[in-house]
């Protein structure tokens, strides 16, 4: 009897083990089904997600120029987890690629935590509200280097009680170029700023005129008055302005000549103002009546030998007392100028075998004593030993910072483009590598100390090392960026026969004279952008053969001169933002082009001939919202395109993007919209 009620219990047992198994079955294929909808949910998600991150950071980007805003902390948090998802997609893909659906999709439900992610995300830029804040009217601390020395904090010192005492309503700084003004005035700003002490900080330059000076003041107290041309009329509301602070510090840095404090609005008439200023010229301290004045001295020897071995670092363990002799001597040569000496000691870093260390003496002491050119003092030859001690691609890279205004904050994503445009990285890589090693190459030239890093996402390239560039450059290089220009330069005077790169970016010149034609045949990069520019003539590209790089962005253009068409070589066109461009010639004989940036423009069309530019790699439109259609069958005339940006208002066939096996970077038109999507197909 317990026997047949056993043999029936496990009878009965496997029948219902075997009617589980099969629900079991079922339910996996249904999960399976799932699983593979929710990654295109997923994919279709994150795409918009990528693309809204993007529009975020240029619109975030556009307001920070002025220096008036910053971006809220949980949208630059938001901008981080999205970068971060987009990486553990990338693995999750991987994953599928190498294991298939069923295996990854055994081995959890990442899938599904991920689109819980990308939701949240996306509902949170919903509630964002504004993208940044107004800066703190206390200013902002900045980035610092250390203090060396007994005179520097001296210095800091003295110049900190005049500010208590307020018995002292306008300070002098005053040194030779590099020796540490700047450094000591963020140490300063700093102090204020943690003591609740409102300050304005404003870098002057040496090609600032009046109204230039004028306008930054104006940013910093967020004062407009660009729609004001007369100085006198801006002086005036500059001063109404100062008015209504009330004890505040203005510091001017790199001041370097003489200028009427009235046109700059009096800021010494207001009760609790202190103005100081920094300056190569004891003379420019004088004139503009400082009535404390302080020079900042080099370093003695030993407090040079301390800034050189601290710049090292540790990772350079001076063990061999020769090699620390010759490290010594080194120090030396550079005359206590902290920004040779830590320039030299940067190129130096994580040496450690003394023959290296013998061969750049030996090379230093033959650049310091060469007489080759009267002009370089002893300050460029210690600079421009560092440059040399560059390879040849990091070199090119750092002198093309020279094109942009001196004393300007460049994002570092911005200078990669352009490296990319100029094809200073590696062409053969896929776009995401040339990006990695662009970016590479800015944190070398921030380490061995030839740039200076402002914050995360800033670097600028110091004045006296500017001056050293345009030196290695003479006679190639025209570099007139944001120097109040009108007009442009006069044509037998500037454009000779060797130049190879002009920047006139960020002028007023509103047109360029009938009939001017450069014979320039060496000249790759042409900047024009930023400038009120409306008509360029027919001949003015004629004799610029060898033109690869033109940039005409964010100008006033609405039609672009034919003989464009036989610029052959172009390799770059950058016409994003050019609101009013509504005729571009024909660009079929353009076969070298591999960057057309038409974003932000007017165009109701492509322009013509632009199936023949076979070659293109980066092919940007994204908000050109004037764009009637966009020509079937023209994305597959280009095999080896990389990044794509369209429109999300236009149409286009699926297929046709899915043709593009190079394609890294896609932003435009949902997908879903045109049947399913392979997410397989596309990679971020």
């Amino acid at each position: 009897m317990l026997k047949r009620i056993g043999e029936s219990f496990v009878s009965k047992a496997k029948d219902k083990l075997v009617d589980c198994l099969v629900d079991y079955a079922q339910e996996n294929v249904l999960h399976v089904n799932n699983y593979k909808l929710t990654l295109e949910t997923l994919e279709t998600k994150l795409n918009l997600l990528t693309s809204r991150a993007s529009d975020v950071k240029e619109e975030i980007k556009n307001s920070e120029i002025s220096g008036k805003k910053k971006r809220k902390r949980e949208v630059k948090n938001w901008l981080k987890e999205i970068k971060k998802i987009e990486g553990e997609f990338r693995e999750l893909e991987e994953e599928i690629q190498s294991q298939g659906f069923i295996g990854r999709f055994l081995g959890g439900d990442a899938a599904a935590k991920m689109n819980a992610r990308v939701s949240e995300l996306v509902e949170q830029s919903q509630h964002f509200g504004e993208l940044l804040l107004d800066k703190s009217c206390n200013g902002e601390a900045l980035l610092t280097t250390m203090l060396v020395g007994k005179t520097f904090e001296k210095n800091l010192e003295r110049i900190w009680k005049f500010l208590r005492t307020d018995k002292v309503s306008s300070i002098g700084i005053y040194g030779m170029g590099g020796v540490g003004k700047t450094t000591l005035m963020k140490h300063l700003n700093n102090r204020l700023v943690d003591a609740k002490k409102s300050v304005f900080w404003v870098t002057v330059s040496q090609e600032c005129s009046i109204m230039m000076l004028q306008d930054k003041i104006a940013d910093v107290l967020k004062l407009n008055i660009l729609d004001e041309r007369n100085v006198d009329r801006r002086a005036a509301r500059l001063n109404k302005e100062f008015f209504k602070r009330n004890n505040f510090v203005l510091i001017l840095d790199d001041v370097w000549k003489k200028f009427s404090l009235e046109k700059v609005g009096d800021p010494l008439r207001v009760e609790g103002c202190t103005l100081i200023l920094t300056t190569r010229s004891l003379e420019v301290c004088r004139q503009v009546g400082c009535e404390e004045i302080i020079e900042v001295e080099t370093l003695n020897e030993n407090e040079s030998w301390n800034l050189f071995r601290g710049t090292l670092g540790r990772g350079t363990e001076l063990i061999d007392p020769d090699v620390e002799e010759i490290a010594k001597s080194m120090a030396k040569m550079c005359d206590g100028l902290p920004l040779g000496i830590i320039t030299m000691a940067a190129s130096m870093r994580r040496v450690t075998c003394i023959h290296v260390w013998r061969n750049a003496l030996r090379e230093l002491k033959e650049c310091s004593f060469r007489q080759d050119d009267d002009e370089e003092d002893n300050v460029f030859k210690m600079l421009k030993y560092s440059f040399d001690r560059l390879d040849q691609r990091h070199q090119h890279c750092f002198l093309y910072f020279i094109l942009y205004p001196e004393d300007y904050e460049t994002a570092v994503e911005e200078m990669v483009s352009e490296f990319i445009s100029e094809e200073l990285v590696d062409t053969k890589k896929h776009m995401k590598a040339q990006l990695d090693e662009g970016c590479a190459i800015v944190d070398r030239l921030v380490n061995v100390c030839l740039l200076e890093r402002v914050d995360s996402d800033l670097v600028r390239m110091h004045d006296l090392l500017r001056a050293m560039a345009l030196k290695i450059t003479r006679g190639k290089t025209m570099a007139l960026a944001r120097c109040s220009l009108n007009q442009i330069p006069n044509e037998e005077e500037y454009w000779t026969k060797d130049l190879e790169k002009v920047s006139l970016m960020e002028n007023n010149i509103v047109e360029i004279p009938a009939e001017m034609s450069p014979n320039c045949p060496k000249l790759s990069t042409l900047l024009l952008d930023g400038n009120p520019l409306n008509f360029i003539p027919e001949s003015f590209f004629s004799q610029m053969n060898g033109l690869c790089v033109l940039d005409l962005s964010d100008t006033d253009i609405k039609e672009l001169p034919n003989s464009l068409s036989n610029l052959e070589g172009l390799k770059a066109l950058c016409l994003r933002g050019c609101e009013q461009l509504v005729y571009e010639p024909y660009l079929g004989k353009l076969k070298a082009l591999k960057e057309l940036n038409l974003s932000w423009t007017g165009i109701t069309g492509v322009p013509q001939g632009m199936e023949k530019l076979v070659n293109l790699k980066r092919l940007l439109m994204r908000g050109t919202n004037c764009l009637k259609m966009f020509p079937r069958d023209l994305l597959p005339n280009f095999p080896y395109l990389q990044c794509l940006y369209l429109p999300f208002h236009i149409q286009i066939p699926i297929e046709e993007v899915k043709s593009l096996k190079e394609l890294q970077m896609f932003e435009g038109p949902d997908m879903c919209d045109f049947g399913p999507f392979n997410f397989k197909s596309m990679q971020f």
